[in-house]
């Protein structure tokens, strides 16, 4: 069996174990042509698209996946400021984006994902009480965590960032960025290794990080954490 199929295998098994119905925004470059076929000009649109569609057509039903072209919604766009496509955006009842993925739910990014699609679609988060305790004391903020799909440490701060993000009650966002797909945005923030996590734009952490430096960061500096 080859990598491919053994991640297609490990998609299949764990969402298969989904109980609560979840929809995902995903912008593409899908513009149609004047017979009325449809084509995503974007390079790698097509094949991120189709590997969404194992996650959904193995979720019993219950995943959702609302392709949105930039072409033909340029309202929802110019909402969420999307600058570049594909990305996914996991938005709340509310219209707030909590994660934002500019990076494909492949390789080892597969568990952290679907993680964060359970917990968005109702599951428990395991940081939900940490999170609401110190809420007060965590302006709105926004985590970026640099990765590439064959980083072995980042899917755990992928993980930590996400769940921090679905307990907020939208006053975290995290951006996960594969800088391999998106190599601009790893120079621009001078990302030389992964993971490479930037908080609110100020503060960098670089290498494998735990929720406690984490969200010290986002209360601010070495306050102590309420548990």
């Amino acid at each position: 069996m080859s990598q491919d199929d053994k991640y297609r295998e490990i998609i299949k098994r764990e969402m298969a174990k989904l109980t609560k119905p979840v929809k995902l925004k995903v912008f593409t470059s899908l513009s149609a042509k004047p017979d009325g076929t449809k084509i995503r000009a974007c390079m790698d649109c097509d094949q991120f698209m189709s590997l969404l569609r194992i996650y959904e057509e193995n979720s019993n039903g219950l995943l959702t996946i609302n392709e949105l072209s930039i072409e033909e919604n340029p309202e929802f766009a110019k909402r969420y400021d999307i600058q570049r496509v594909p990305t996914i955006l996991f938005v709340d009842d509310n219209g707030d984006e909590l994660i934002r993925y500019l990076a494909a739910p492949q390789g080892g990014e597969i568990q952290p994902f679907i993680q964060a699609l359970f917990t968005f679609a109702g599951s428990p988060n395991y940081y939900e009480a940490t999170i609401k305790q110190n809420l007060n004391r965590i302006s709105p903020s926004t985590i970026k965590v640099m990765i590439t799909n064959s980083c072995p440490y980042c899917p755990q701060v992928v993980s930590i960032s996400n769940q921090f993000a679905l307990a907020s009650n939208g006053k975290i966002r995290t951006i996960v960025i594969d800088i391999m797909a998106n190599p601009d945005i790893g120079q621009y923030y001078d990302a030389s290794g992964v993971p490479y996590t930037i908080i609110n734009d100020k503060k960098t952490l670089v290498g494998m990080v735990g929720p406690n430096e984490i969200i010290r960061e986002l209360i601010g500096g070495n306050i102590r954490v309420q548990y």
